[in-house]
């Protein structure tokens, strides 16, 4: 029987780059991590430094782990955790990665690069879990079975993605984000659901493609680094960079319908009180917004 638990806890927030700032110390300093237990299953979305402190919780759990984590793009603020994630170390882990390719390279190709000489002391190989890493182009649905099967991936949607007692993850991929573009997720189960959408940079209004994708979810996590002011300067824009403001994290919620809005991927250069006024003004626009922290749970059942 499955867990009737769907619960979401965020272990990293912030984007580009980790601070450790004491004016920060409300919102936290780590990069994206985003912790989902859904039906028995964990999942894991993006491996920011946030994801070090979770593995160390992970670790001292003495049962075997079955580990999902889903990679929005391999930037180095997503993954940079991953390298020191203690589950890794464990023969009794069993971990699933998914995520985008990038140009000309799988997602496979991207990581043992990453990981490795003269990088890193320690191949991806060497590590003791057993891993399997899946290249993710867009449109699939990741079907999350019990323990003792691994995941199916589908490029068929079904309608009944979000209806019944089987954790579903849909994809979409945007090229909302500079060269190789971002993976968004959508986790659906017992006809709840949140996307996680980090790393997109909205048009005006939203893309179509994006709100459709959205459309209906119990809880939208999505991009949220600039201020307008930032956004739009006249002296150091920062348009084209591959991120949103409120203000268009907003519109996305307004026309997806979604229940609850989170701001995530702070600026690094934001201390508390500045996130704090964004979350302030941005309820204005959309009263059921909240800006992420370090710590942060949210119950979806």
């Amino acid at each position: 029987m499955s867990s009737g638990q769907f619960e979401v806890r965020f272990w990293g927030v912030r984007g580009s780059y980790p601070t450790s700032d004491n004016d920060t110390s409300r919102y936290g300093g780590h990069t994206s991590c985003v912790q989902v237990q859904v039906g028995g299953h964990c999942l894991i979305f993006d491996a920011g430094t946030g994801i070090i402190d979770l593995g160390k919780e992970l670790f001292q759990r003495r049962r075997p782990l079955q580990i999902y984590i889903f990679l929005s793009h391999t930037h180095h603020d997503h993954l940079f955790g991953l390298y020191f994630f203690e589950p890794l170390l464990k023969a009794s882990t069993r971990l699933f990665v998914f995520g985008p390719d990038a140009r000309r390279k799988s997602l496979r190709t991207t990581l043992h690069s990453a990981m490795g000489s003269p990088l890193f002391p320690v191949s991806f190989q060497e590590l003791d879990a057993r891993k399997e890493i899946y290249s993710l182009k867009g449109g699939e649905i990741i079907r999350l079975r019990p323990d003792s099967h691994g995941p199916k991936v589908e490029r068929l949607y079904s309608s009944d993605a979000e209806a019944n007692d089987e954790v579903m993850t849909l994809t979409y991929k945007s090229p909302a984000h500079p060269k190789d573009g971002v993976m968004l997720y959508r986790v659906g189960y017992r006809g709840k659901s949140l996307v996680y959408a980090t790393d997109i940079e909205e048009k005006k209004g939203g893309y179509p493609e994006v709100i459709e994708f959205v459309s209906g979810a119990d809880l939208l996590i999505h991009d949220a680094q600039y201020l307008s002011s930032e956004y739009f300067s006249r002296t150091n824009s920062r348009k084209g960079w591959g991120h949103s403001t409120p203000e268009r994290a907003v519109a996305v919620a307004r026309k997806a319908g979604v229940k609850q809005l989170v701001l995530f991927h702070h600026e690094p250069a934001h201390d508390d009180k500045t996130i704090h006024e964004i979350e302030r003004r941005t309820r204005h626009l959309f009263s059921s917004t909240v800006a992420a922290h370090e710590g942060m749970t949210v119950d979806l059942m």
